[in-house]
């Protein structure tokens, strides 16, 4: 038996994150986006770990909310919905390196310093470097071992959180020669020595998500700092980024989809009249087409959502709905532009800003391309 009723612990999460998102972070996002706001917006993010919002994922025993994937990505949904940028830091943070792959010791001493509620510090998965981004097999950054330490040297770029990040998730190759087989996950405190970051990104959306590079340069850690074993690097990596594909493209897709569709159609009801525009069919059937696109993107992130937390093996369906559910959120925040004009570009109406957003989510977590091409070896596999 299939059912689609939500638990009351869900509806109660579902109704937190969507009065956060309307009372916290909409009066933000504009400002944050358009750069008024000086410092990065730590307040809000505070605001966020009292309320369990920011590290959802994390084991309730080191502080975090201990959330199953699927209500995860309900709560993601509905803070997109308020900002894409904000929901995709909180996306990192619910689901990263240390606790997919961190042993205990690892997990009691990192977790904790990302689920702080009073003094909140945020996650980075840093694999991307400026000649490896789809190609992972392809990084040069270097962990070269001197008795029980690792000496990590090498440039990571595009990386979320790069310069403000507690606990680094960092791939570095222990052997060139072996390509994927040399990568090895290693976690780096953000105030190791010889850690230093690069230019902050000046990004066409997503811009309340912090992106910056940053160097290594002789950055010591302890052996116990290894994720796995030497070789795990790869797998461990292509795991997290199965479940960001669902939930930082995915559920975030969703609310910024979302964020579109319900503003156009405010819009609509608010400034013209609702009913001589329903009987206007080039608008009324763009709107039913955004909405209806909505719905099957969310049913496909919840699919995917209940098989990960039901140990199911999701083959290419993680892939799927990355690509189809960005695509989607691009469509449906063009049609709004469209459907509204030079409306679109105002504070009231952010239409544009919802296109810019949306747009990242078809090149984060592995480009559109690339998912396709993994999601179509998935078909021929059957």
């Amino acid at each position: 038996m299939i059912g689609f009723e939500l638990s009351g612990e869900q509806k109660q999460w579902q109704k937190k994150a969507q009065a956060f998102a309307q009372e916290e972070i909409k009066p933000l996002a504009w400002k944050i986006d358009k750069g008024l706001t000086r410092e990065y917006h730590w307040p809000l993010l505070a605001k966020m770990a009292k309320q369990g919002l920011l590290n959802m994922g994390g084991p309730e025993v080191y502080g975090g909310s201990g959330l199953d994937i699927l209500t995860i990505s309900m709560v993601l949904e509905e803070l997109a919905v308020g900002d894409g940028g904000i929901s995709f830091t909180a996306s990192l943070n619910s689901y990263n390196a240390v606790m997919i792959a961190g042993n205990e010791e690892q997990q009691k001493k990192f977790l904790p310093l990302l689920c702080d509620t009073e003094n909140p510090g945020l996650a980075a998965f840093a694999l991307t470097e400026p000649n490896a981004g789809s190609d992972a097999g392809s990084i040069r950054t270097e962990a070269r071992r001197e008795g029980n330490e690792y000496v990590l040297n090498g440039e990571k770029s595009f990386i979320s959180n790069g310069d403000v990040a507690r606990v680094y998730a960092i791939f570095a190759t222990v052997d060139k020669g072996k390509g994927i087989k040399g990568i090895t996950g290693f976690i780096v405190p953000g105030d190791a020595e010889g850690l230093s970051p690069g230019k902050i990104e000046d990004k066409m959306g997503f811009r309340s998500s912090r992106t910056t590079g940053f160097f290594l340069n002789d950055v010591r850690i302890p052996e116990t700092y290894r994720l796995g074993q030497e070789g795990d690097g790869f797998k461990i990596a292509m795991q997290e980024l199965e479940v960001l594909r669902v939930l930082s493209c995915g559920a975030v897709g969703v609310g910024v989809a979302r964020a579109a569709y319900e503003d156009a159609l405010r819009f609509f009801k608010t400034v013209g009249d609702a009913k001589k525009i329903m009987g206007q069919q080039a608008i009324s059937f763009h709107l039913a087409d955004m909405l209806a696109s909505i719905e099957a993107s969310r049913l496909m992130v919840w699919k995917n959502s209940w098989m990960l937390d039901n140990k199911i093996p999701v083959g290419a369906m993680t892939s799927l709905t990355k690509f189809y559910v960005s695509d989607t959120a691009v469509e449906v925040a063009n049609k709004g532009v469209q459907l509204l004009g030079h409306h679109a570009y105002t504070e009231q109406y952010p239409l544009e800003k919802y296109v810019r957003d949306a747009k990242l989510l078809q090149i984060y977590e592995g480009t559109n391309e690339i998912t396709r091409l993994v999601a179509s070896r998935g078909v021929f596999s059957n």
